[in-house]
């Protein structure tokens, strides 16, 4: 027992260096990997504006992507709603490219999902029929919820009067995609 108090006394310090040099050196994209990855969440920290924008930009490219997908693998019901969703998230990114112009956000959007996203996108390009619409209804049922959450959990405590509005006024249209979202089952 005393070892192993003496091994924990002895790598602490090593935590306290290394958790230090972690949030010393915080940059907005290492905030919205924390928020991504959902240590913030745990820890019940609120995200900040710029994990907003740069999880609501990959979830449009998501949201993007998984259209193309959806238009030769879904059914009718699927394709109608993950076209709906590609619309709305186009219109998302023309207000994010402008709230991060003119809030004078300066944050440097990815041009690809993460790697987490892209495997959830390349999941779905190996279904068909049935197995499709089982997968996709799953994961966007997922990703809005998330999504949702993220949101409620900004507004809570904002720090940028232009990004909360635009959470504000997201979070009923992504409330309405989760209604509508098409049941699991093909007809």
């Amino acid at each position: 027992m005393i070892r192993w108090v003496a091994g924990l006394v002895a790598i602490l310090p090593a935590i306290v260096v290394f958790a230090g040099a972690v949030a010393g050196s915080e940059t907005p994209r290492k905030r919205s990997l924390i928020e991504d990855l959902g240590i913030k969440r745990m820890f019940g920290w609120p995200p900040n504006g710029h994990d907003v924008l740069r999880l609501m930009h990959e979830f449009d490219m998501v949201q993007i992507r998984a259209a193309g997908i959806a238009a030769t693998r879904g059914n009718d019901a699927v394709q109608r709603f993950a076209l709906e969703q590609a619309e709305r998230a186009q219109e998302r990114e023309a207000a994010i490219a402008r709230l991060n112009m003119f809030a004078l956000l300066n944050i440097d959007f990815a041009a690809d999902p993460s790697l987490v996203r892209r495997n959830e996108l390349a999941g779905l390009q190996g279904a068909v029929g049935e197995a499709f619409v089982r997968d996709y209804t799953a994961r966007q049922k997922d990703d809005i919820a998330d999504t949702i959450g993220m949101l409620q959990r900004y507004l809570l405590n904002p720090d940028n009067d232009d990004v909360r509005r635009f959470a504000e006024a997201q979070l009923p249209l992504l409330k309405q995609a989760l209604r509508s979202l098409p049941p699991a089952s093909a007809p």
